[in-house]
């Protein structure tokens, strides 16, 4: 099976391209290294060079549909992102020309190319807002409120995906991904926590808990 990952040299996208080639899949790998990099591809690169491309391109780019094109995936895994809830605060319109208008590209992409299915890193609970404490731990009824610019985007993308099925039948998966942690990940970034509180423990420091955590 031919399969495309956005964010494929990224922490969790380069993991994914690793079990997918390690499953005999080929796999087309789109991200414009803003955050992900290239040395989480070398294994990759090494061992299944023949059944891995990657491509340096951003997923806000009109020439995005011509990688589709070019070898149409059957399924399509999106994990490109702009992810760090301070930045879509600092600069909502930047968060959403990339995690909404991105996102789209990826998704009519795959529709115009007859993908299969698009499977969608989401949010593991920022859509949802602040929850009262007897509402936890919430489920996929619990209403949307989210309250950052990040939340709003994921929101939205998860909207369109369900649009997308009603209008032109496209299946999708919309994964609620939280805490995620493991090799390649990086410590010092805003989200993370357990990463971040190894890494504090490790170094003999403490680990700070706002409100109840």
């Amino acid at each position: 099976m031919h399969t495309l990952v956005t964010g494929g040299a990224g922490f969790i996208g380069s993991t994914l391209v690793d079990r997918l080639l390690a499953e005999g899949h080929s796999v087309a790998v789109v991200d414009n290294m803003w955050s992900g990099k290239a040395a989480n591809l070398e294994g990759a690169r090494r061992d299944f060079g023949d059944r891995l491309a990657v491509h340096h391109i951003d997923v806000r780019d009109p020439g995005l549909f011509e990688i589709f094109a070019e070898h149409p995936p059957e399924v399509v895994f999106h994990l490109a992102a702009q992810a760090d809830v301070r930045v879509s605060v600092a600069r909502p319109l930047f968060d959403a020309d990339v995690n909404v208008m991105g996102a789209l590209n990826v998704i009519e992409s795959a529709r115009k190319c007859g993908s299969r299915k698009v499977v969608v890193a989401s949010s593991g609970g920022t859509i949802y807002g602040e929850p009262a404490p007897e509402a936890l731990p919430v489920d996929e009824t619990h209403p949307q409120r989210p309250v950052s610019p990040y939340g709003v985007a994921k929101k939205v993308v998860d909207d369109y995906l369900y649009a997308f099925r009603a209008l032109h039948g496209t299946d999708f998966a919309a994964l609620a991904l939280a805490n995620v942690y493991g090799p390649r990940q990086d410590p010092h970034g805003e989200a993370g926590v357990v990463a971040i509180f190894a890494g504090r423990l490790l170094a003999g420091e403490p680990c700070t808990i706002f409100g109840d955590g």
